[in-house]
């Protein structure tokens, strides 16, 4: 008997949601009727205000874009794809969305979202801390906005285990990501699959971008290697000395800048690009005094940043050797403490805040068009001749 009344009022509940329960004249009898089988009758009114009015977040989630693209799909702006307008609209139908003026008030729904994602760096980086300036000022000069947002994840992950979902969710979807920071293909991978537009900062990319020339940044930090040593090179050094772990893909550029430059100037090339630590500071010192204890003495050094040639000069102080009279030194990047140390460091300019601008500038255009493919901007760097080189005193007293 039991049995049967809970059959019944399974039956009830079936026909409640349907619609299709008896007959009555009134809520006050369909309430008799429903109390006797156990079960509690809501007014069709108040079911229906159970149900929430769906929101562009919620367009956004159906149609797999960003809250930018629907908000300017439904404030018909022209700058939008075809594809992806179709796609708004169709969930925008499906959700029975209804824009109300107080939707039309809030700013979220009108300005764009641009995110930038710093990938397994420390946020106080003073590298990537000048890029995140360099897109933030664009931004804000265009009336964009800028979320920040990192992201520590392993280059084995698969790419369909990113957790690149929640991070869209954690900013209500961006309209472009800016993926900088240190990044590997998974990562590219995922936002390609989730159907997030994107643009990168190529050097820094560990492995092949799956499509190198386009959407991507980068410094022509080669072409700064390059300058730094033809210049130890005109002030009279043979003995010049690359220190850097080359494990790591920016700076085995610089190393294969390194080599070219050598080879043009006839010169025999000296190495330490084997990592003895995974800081940068402490790599330093630890190759100069590797290099040391091997009885080897280069009249300059060319260190792959700015980070390990701060770490050479404190070794050769040291082991009593004084920077430039006794040892030439030039880094790479001109970091802020660069300028700061005495003498200052001499250094090649890396344009970390117009990175950040050109970033941005890109990242709009993308979200803009999101299926156009966008040609690859490359940075010039500069020579900055500072205090720690000098003329080779081996070479003058030869002359």
């Amino acid at each position: 008997m039991k049995k049967m009344k809970t059959m019944r009022r399974i039956e009830l509940l079936c026909l409640w949601v349907l619609g299709d329960l008896p007959q009555f004249p009134s809520d006050f009898g369909k309430r008799i009727f429903m109390k006797y089988h156990g079960m509690l009758w809501y007014p069709l009114s108040v079911r229906q205000k159970a149900k929430k009015p769906a929101t562009i977040v919620d367009i956004a989630l159906k149609a797999g874009v960003s809250l930018g693209t629907v908000s300017r799909v439904l404030n018909n702006r022209q700058d939008v794809d075809g594809e992806l307008r179709r796609k708004v609209n169709e969930a925008a139908r499906a959700l029975r969305y209804v824009k109300t003026g107080r939707g039309r008030r809030v700013s979220r729904e009108t300005r764009p979202i641009i995110t930038f994602v710093l990938s397994n760096r420390e946020f106080l980086h003073p590298m990537h801390a000048r890029m995140l300036q360099g897109a933030e000022q664009f931004c804000e000069e265009l009336g964009y906005f800028l979320v920040f947002k990192r992201l520590d994840y392993a280059p084995e992950t698969p790419a369909a285990e990113l957790k690149l979902p929640l991070l869209l969710r954690e900013h209500a979807i961006a309209d472009c990501l800016i993926l900088a920071g240190t990044n590997y293909p998974n990562l590219i991978d995922a936002t390609v699959r989730a159907g997030v537009p994107y643009v990168l900062y190529r050097n820094n990319l560990i492995g092949a971008a799956p499509h190198d020339g386009v959407d991507q940044v980068r410094s022509d930090d080669c072409d700064g290697a390059m300058q730094a040593v033809r210049y130890l090179v005109r002030l009279g050094h043979k003995q010049i000395c690359f220190i850097g772990d080359i494990s790591q893909p920016w700076f085995h550029n610089r190393y294969q800048a390194y080599m070219a430059a050598m080879a043009e100037a006839g010169l025999r090339p000296m190495a330490q690009t084997v990592g003895l630590s995974s800081d940068s500071f402490r790599n330093g010192f630890t190759s100069t005094q590797a290099l040391m204890r091997q009885g080897l003495r280069p009249t300059a050094i060319f260190a792959a940043s700015d980070h390990v040639a701060l770490g050479v000069w404190e070794q050769l102080r040291r082991g009593g050797l004084r920077v430039p009279e006794d040892c030439s030194l030039v880094g790479l990047d001109d970091i802020p403490d660069s300028r700061v140390t005495n003498p200052p460091l001499t250094t090649v300019h890396n344009p970390f805040l117009e990175l950040g601008r050109e970033l941005a500038r890109m990242a709009i255009e993308k979200a803009k068009a999101p299926c156009e493919p966008l040609p690859e901007v490359v940075l010039p760097t500069e020579l900055v001749m500072r205090g720690t080189t000098w003329p080779c005193l081996e070479a003058s007293a030869a002359g």
